[in-house]
């Protein structure tokens, strides 16, 4: 016979609101905690969410979509998320769009029929009409990252245009004159200020005519084919790469071409290289507050599904 609620309240000694508030992500004392963990453990329950969906209309899970599931940021982002999200009560469930709008509304579609509660996407499509079957049923979503045309949708995202201008006026108060930049499709929401950025440093140091930009694709092997192809045919001065697998990819170009980045040239990368600086001391990089966008993504899914507005916010990147 299953092990119910009551079954645990009476191994407890707690009452079965305790042990309610306690899964509902509700405020019980620690040693309390401490108890209903030990006697779920004990007596091997398991709770019946399914049931519990069908009764409240709430699943307690939420829906998480990414373009590039082996994407360093994506996998970072998850982590957080998750266990914010875990920490009030909800689960998350994860699908992997492989950068396909297709996917990607298939999966919502997938989503919305296991009953989530909420949506969190890094949306491949920014006009959001992939998200519009969510809407249609009352499902909140928030877009972390990239913006999307739907005013409906809540947004997570950093400052990418101003701190990626702020990243090549460092260079260029370094000395840089000649700088390029490898940016991802810069229709993507994210590539696309970012190199607004670039252009805006470069164009108020006066330095227009050497604007110059390749597409390294999202990837290791995009950032080392664009960075190879920068270097051969027209040496920089500089590189500012704009996300963290393109970061990668440069760097190895360049010691494949015996140039030291952050040595021989100045090098300005994106999101978290403290994993290339022990190879390359002098490089630089926008490190973007990725627990934080995490942790404020799961804390306005549940804002919106307790009936709270949309809501955009902005987070600051750091150089360093």
């Amino acid at each position: 016979m299953s092990v119910t609620i009551k079954d645990l309240a009476k191994e407890t000694g707690l009452t079965p609101a305790t042990i309610s508030a306690y899964f509902n992500g509700g405020n019980v004392r620690d040693y309390n905690k401490a108890k209903i963990e030990e006697a779920i453990e004990k007596l091997g329950y398991i709770r019946n969410d399914f049931a519990r969906g069908l009764r409240t209309h709430k699943s307690r899970t939420i829906g998480v979509l990414l373009p590039e599931i082996a994407n360093k940021f994506s996998t970072s982002i998850i982590s957080e998320t998750e266990e914010s999200l875990r920490m009030k009560g909800y689960g998350i469930i994860v699908c992997d769009c492989r950068s396909s709008v297709k996917r990607e509304k298939e999966a919502i579609r997938f989503l919305l029929s296991k009953m989530v509660d909420g949506l969190i996407v890094i949306p491949e499509d920014t006009s959001a009409n992939a998200c519009l079957a969510a809407a249609q049923n009352g499902v909140p979503v928030v877009a972390v990252d990239r913006r999307t045309g739907n005013p409906a949708l809540s947004h997570v995202v950093i400052n990418n245009r101003e701190a990626s201008k702020n990243a090549v006026n460092m260079l260029i108060e370094r000395g840089a004159k000649e700088i390029a930049a490898i940016c991802g499709d810069l229709n993507v929401y994210t590539a696309g200020e970012r190199f607004a950025g670039y252009c805006e440093a470069m164009k108020e140091a006066g330095l227009e005519e050497n604007i110059t930009y390749a597409n390294g694709a999202f990837s290791v092997q995009g950032g080392y084919d664009a960075a190879k192809k920068v270097l051969e045919g027209n040496p920089a001065q500089a590189l500012f790469v704009s996300n963290y697998e393109m970061s990668v990819g440069a760097v190895m170009a360049a010691k494949d071409m015996g140039i030291i980045a952050g040595g021989d040239i100045g090098f300005m990368g994106f999101d978290d290289i403290d994993y290339i600086k022990p190879f390359c001391p002098g490089i630089l990089g926008v490190r973007q507050p990725i627990k934080e966008l995490g942790r404020v993504a799961a804390e306005t899914i549940i804002s919106m599904i307790d009936g709270g507005p949309a809501r955009n916010i902005v987070l600051n990147a750091e150089i360093r």
